[in-house]
């Protein structure tokens, strides 16, 4: 600044502010620098002395007409981020020079130039409301904007804002104000400073439409969220004795501020309802303060006055929250005509009315589980049972309080004619009453409302919940008295075709882990429904639940698969009264034989008269690893009740009878890299199979029916685990074939070794591992070895190095043989016998020895290389003539040339040495190639 400028006379703001000409300001905004250079304005003291509402229009008071249009028109073009900086670097400007000079600086200091900063300060927060709101985290964090002295300036700030925008004004006093109160960080003066600008805030005549019409929403967030309604509610209902100055002040700014809170936002308001439900449930479950309490009950009451579906998330968070929730019910019972008369008039929605009878049932359910065990809490349930029953009561026609309310009924399903409503309908004669289009209009509906996706398919199981209401049906009667072919098809056999179609194509919209967390649901409440059904009452409750089940079964088989652990684990879904509806849940994923109750359907392909592959596989893979373990077998009996067992054995006898059933469950034997019948179970099935003679009962030839197609099924040439998994089954074999002979279980024997067979032919390693076994089932070891010698497809290994595994096992063989024998003892006779077969398999391996090369003697093979499948043909001796199949060792380990030739039995290749490569058709070969006298060849035919 010039030495002429600084000996100008000082002047007021109004007499500088007046001389400024607008249009400068189109040129450069500093021009209120200069402007203002010789304004002296001492605003700390200022600020101590006067009352907020004093100070809001200062310095802008004094600033003409003209000079706010052009420099709020001015300021409106800049960016919001601009101005934020802006708004920053003034502020840091003004407390800087606090700092340095206080509130009596030498006449040439900071009074004359800061002036300026307060002014542009003011226009850019009026003009601009927004750009405080970049700076409020930096106010809030940092400590040089923190502290007794910097909070006027921080309050002034934020009513600038205020009078542009009265919602970024009062985000600005929740954000960083508020806290301060909550956190004991403010002095009473602080507290009063505090207050003042929320009061201003509130008095202002458009304070209600602006804040409470507009959504309570500033960039994104609610302008009083949930958090900083706690507080307020714990700073105005206070216990007595923490009552203090002042409580009076926020009593009187509460209900503008909770009706802020409560504010429906435009967009996802359902949602926001519910957490406010969660809040107030939580808070009136407090105790020592019954004031906070009863205000927390009513903030939760408008909850669900406001959104209905707020009575569903009741469900979710009800036994967590007991105590509020007693409240709640009473207060809803207590005040029934304030609050829910439009649930009874003619324009309230029948959904509405559904879906509150609905969570009255399902408290009630809760609440008879609960009574029954007992417990510190049982007389809480008891007086929630007493307030759900008056509400269901009074949601039924005529079921007002003194005649005011006139519900109408629910019209889910097509109503009747006559006392139709009053009787017991059957099953399909509720089924026929839904109207399908109705049903579509409601799962529409779901999705639309921005349920999540448990809440969805709550919805969807409640609407076949209501329209079967009416409906008796004996489940735990009809589990003990029919078979499962019969109960397989129940209760969709009943269901229309088009209702199904409609259910199906929703539900296959839904994520798959939405729908097993439901399966599981379900179950639990289909099992508290069962126990319920002990005394012998017919449920009517559950027929919903179990349709919604059996069709999501139905139409997304999946979702049973991440439910079968738990049920195998947990010990709650265990149990004999448990096993018929496991088993029946798995039976639905497999598809029923019966079609839908539909007369135009009956003459159409039932998409469930042809399972799918996924179908049966599962099916099989569900009772592989969860039912057949029930069945522990010992060595003299089955340790399984005959029920289970029968119930057990129906079911896989189901899968099996499907038409297709070999070869779909051959083909999909491995599921997602699990085996449909993993080892284990596999054991369990043979053990069943091959009893000793003493211990057959009846289902003993049911499994001996089931037994060949389910051993194919778990000796997969494609088992999961590989050459492992071989090694594991061998050893089993191994170990029952031991077992069986000692026991004198000959036919337990004599599969034992067959699946032994399976193993070694299978995986050549079997060998290798064998040797660490062999002494151990030395029993089983001689009969396997007896096997192998009249077993030709053993000397036509691929490979030279499987022959070398096979031979070097019988040489370590042999030498064990050797050393036992030498030894003595009572089963050396075992030994020698094991021994004369070692010799004889080593001949047949050895070139001359009676395997390959012996002349007419014909074989078959099938290999695959690279992809590519090879037919199988007969492998013909006759000087050295064969039909090309596979590779094979030549007799003397010798290099040998080849050539094509054809004749009558097909295309040949004749050995001899000498023949040159050059007199080969080498285009009829994929591939070939001569390694150590071993032909590596694939022909295409």
């Amino acid at each position: 600044m010039r030495a002429e400028e600084t000996e100008k006379p000082i002047v007021s703001l109004a007499e500088a502010a007046a001389k400024i000409v607008p249009s400068h300001l189109g040129d450069h905004l500093d021009v209120t620098r200069r402007a203002f250079s010789q304004v002296s304005w001492t605003w700390v003291k200022m600020f101590k002395e006067s009352a907020l509402s004093t100070l809001v229009d200062v310095p802008l008071s004094h600033i003409p007409g003209p000079l706010y249009e052009a420099s709020v028109d001015w300021i409106i073009q800049c960016p919001v981020q601009t101005l934020s900086k802006l708004v920053s670097w003034t502020c840091d400007r003004i407390l800087l020079d606090l700092a340095t000079c206080g509130d009596k600086p030498p006449i040439s200091s900071w009074p004359k130039s800061q002036a300026a900063h307060f002014v542009v300060l003011a226009l850019v927060l009026r003009g601009k409301p927004d750009s405080l709101i970049g700076v409020l985290p930096l106010l809030w964090e940092l400590p040089k904007y923190q502290g007794l002295d910097k909070l006027p300036l921080i309050v002034w700030m934020m009513a600038q804002a205020s009078r542009g925008d009265l919602s970024v004004g009062l985000y600005s006093w929740r954000r960083n104000l508020l806290p301060l109160i909550s956190n004991n960080k403010c002095c009473p003066l602080s507290m009063d400073l505090i207050l003042q600008l929320v009061e201003y805030i509130l008095s202002r005549p458009e304070a209600l439409t602006i804040l409470v019409n507009g959504g309570g929403v500033v960039e994104g967030e609610r302008v009083v969220p949930l958090p900083s309604l706690e507080i307020l509610l714990r700073l105005t209902f206070p216990t007595p004795f923490a009552r203090g100055e002042t409580t009076e002040r926020f009593e009187a700014i509460y209900p503008l501020l909770k009706d802020v809170a409560l504010a429906p936002e435009k967009t996802g308001g359902r949602d926001a309802m519910k957490h406010v439900l969660t809040f107030a449930l939580m808070l009136a479950g407090e105790e020592g303060n019954p004031v906070l309490a009863k205000e927390a009950t009513s903030i939760a009451m408008r909850s669900l006055t406001e959104n209905i579906d707020c009575f569903e998330h009741w469900d979710y968070i009800y036994m967590n929250n007991l105590e509020a929730s007693v409240a709640l019910l009473k207060k809803l019972v207590d005040e029934w005509n304030n609050h829910f008369l439009r649930l009874s008039s003619s324009s309230s929605s029948p959904s509405d009315t559904f879906t509150v009878n609905q969570t009255m049932e399902s408290f009630r359910r809760k609440n008879k589980r609960a009574i029954a065990e007992g417990g510190s809490i049982c007389s809480l349930y008891k007086e929630a049972d007493k307030y759900c029953k008056l509400v269901s009561k009074r949601l039924s026609p005529g079921g007002g309080v003194e005649g005011s309310m006139t519900c109408r009924c629910l019209d889910l399903i097509k109503s009747g004619e006559g006392d139709e409503e009053s009787r017991i309908f059957s099953l399909a004669e509720a089924a026929a009453k839904i109207d399908p289009s109705h049903l579509g209009d409601y799962l529409v509906k779901a999705v639309r409302v921005r349920w999540c996706p448990e809440e969805r398919l709550s919805r969807f199981t409640n609407y076949f919940v209501e329209a079967l209401s009416r409906v008796s049906f004996p489940w735990v009667k009809m589990f003990k008295d029919s078979p499962l072919s019969t109960l397989i098809d129940v209760p969709l056999c009943h269901i229309p075709e088009s209702v199904y179609e409609t259910s199906r194509s929703w539900i296959n919209l839904r994520p798959i882990e939405s729908l097993s967390a439901f399966v599981l649901h379900a179950f639990d409440l289909i099992l508290v429904d069962l126990e319920a059904q002990q005394g012998g009452d017919h449920s009517k409750s559950q027929v919903g639940v179990f349709v919604a089940l059996a069709i999501i079964l139905h139409s997304k088989p999946e979702a049973l698969t991440t439910v079968l652990p738990i049920l195998r684990e947990n010990p709650k879904y265990q149990g004999q009264d448990k096993l018929p509806i496991t088993v029946w849940m798995m039976a639905q994923v497999r598809g029923p034989r019966v079609l839908f109750n539909s007369e135009k359907f009956s003459n159409c392909k039932s998409m469930f008269g042809q399972s799918s592959k996924g179908d049966l596989c599962l099916g099989l893979y569900s009772w592989a690893h969860n039912l057949l373990p029930l069945v522990t077998v010992s060595n003299k009996k089955c340790c399984c009740i005959p029920q289970s067992l029968d119930l057990i054995l129906q079911f896989v006898e189901e899968i099996m009878s499907h038409p297709k059933a070999p070869t779909i469950l051959v083909d999909g034997a491995i599921r997602e890299g699990q085996p449909l019948i993993p080892l284990p179970s596999f054991e369990i099935l043979v053990r069943l199979t091959f009893p000793p003679r003493s211990a057959r009962v009846k289902s003993t030839e049911r499994v001996e029916a089931i037994y060949p197609l389910l051993k194919v099924v778990a000796l997969s040439p494609d088992m999961a685990g590989g050459s492992n998994a071989v090694k594991q089954m061998f050893t089993f074999a191994l170990r029952s074939g031991r077992k069986g002979i000692v026991t004198g279980n000959l036919a337990l024997a004599e599969e034992a070794t067959s699946i032994a067979i399976w193993c070694v032919l299978e995986s050549v390693d079997c060998f290798e591992h064998w040797d660490i076994i062999y002494r151990e089932n030395l029993e089983a070891s001689v009969a396997l070895l007896k096997k192998l010698v009249g077993e030709q497809k053993v000397y036509f290994l691929r490979l030279p190095s499987d022959t070398l595994i096979v031979n070097q096992a019988m040489e370590k063989f042999r030498r064990k043989n050797k050393k036992a024998i030498g030894e003595g003892g009572a089963i050396c006779s075992l030994y020698k016998e094991a021994d004369k077969y070692c010799k004889l398999i080593s001949k047949r391996l050895s070139p001359g020895g009676g395997g390959l090369w012996d002349r007419g003697t014909t074989y078959n093979r099938r290999m695959s290389c690279e992809g590519r499948e090879i037919l199988t043909r007969k492998v013909s001796m006759d000087e050295q003539c064969l039909v090309l199949s596979g590779d094979w060792v030549c007799g003397d380990g010798g290099k040998w040339d080849f050539m094509i030739e054809k004749n009558q039995m097909g295309r040949m290749v004749r050995i001899s040495e000498g023949m040159g490569f050059k007199e080969l058709e080498t285009n009829v070969f994929d591939e070939f190639k001569v390694d150590k006298g071993c032909f590596h060849v694939s022909l295409s035919y």
